[in-house]
């Protein structure tokens, strides 16, 4: 990028949006974060479960644990997008935006960032939390862990997509967040310039 424009300001690129439906994101992301569930789910199930603390939960006790589970996984889900794409773009704080959508936290980026740039933003929260929710699995098996290992890799599942989408992507495109909707808008280079 030359000056620290906008990319999408300079000659010579166009801008293609890259994006999809709630629908299709939940559901094609869903079948991204499958995978990653039912390995652990069943590594839970035969390594874990003869050590695991299972809580003796029952009636509106039980879904409350499991919404304040999801809550605070989807804050820290969001920071963490917020962090990886505030270091790694190194433009800080200023190209990094939370707001509230649909009742749910949300973290974007307005930059145009490089191609490892961009997916060191989405996967922050699969890698680190990820991470994280299996350490805690392994060291404290049981319903608390098992709640938060689902929570984390279920609310993963659109950024393993836009992740696969992103990879497709030339190394020279630069890449912002669709300021809208579920996707992104990619910077090519026409050809010949």
């Amino acid at each position: 990028m030359k000056n620290n424009q906008n990319i999408s300001a300079q000659e010579g690129y166009l801008a293609e949006e890259v994006i999809m439906t709630n629908t299709q994101a939940m559901i094609k992301g869903g079948l991204c974060s499958l995978p990653f569930l039912l390995i652990l789910g069943m590594g839970y199930r035969f390594l874990l479960l003869d050590r695991a603390v299972l809580l003796d939960i029952s009636g509106v006790k039980f879904p409350i644990l499991f919404l304040v589970i999801i809550a605070a996984v989807t804050v820290m889900h969001e920071l963490l997008h917020g962090i990886g794409w505030a270091v790694a773009g190194g433009r800080g704080w200023s190209s990094v935006r939370f707001q509230i959508s649909g009742m749910m936290p949300v973290c974007a980026c307005s930059a145009e960032l490089k191609k490892k740039q961009y997916l060191a933003g989405v996967l922050a929260p699969f890698v680190i939390l990820g991470t994280g929710s299996v350490l805690f699995l392994l060291l404290y098996p049981g319903t608390v862990s098992i709640l938060v290992m689902i929570s984390v890799f279920g609310g993963t599942g659109a950024d393993l997509l836009i992740a696969l989408h992103v990879m497709k992507e030339d190394s020279q495109t630069c890449i912002s967040d669709h300021p809208e909707k579920a996707g992104y808008t990619a910077y090519k280079k026409r050809n010949g310039v």
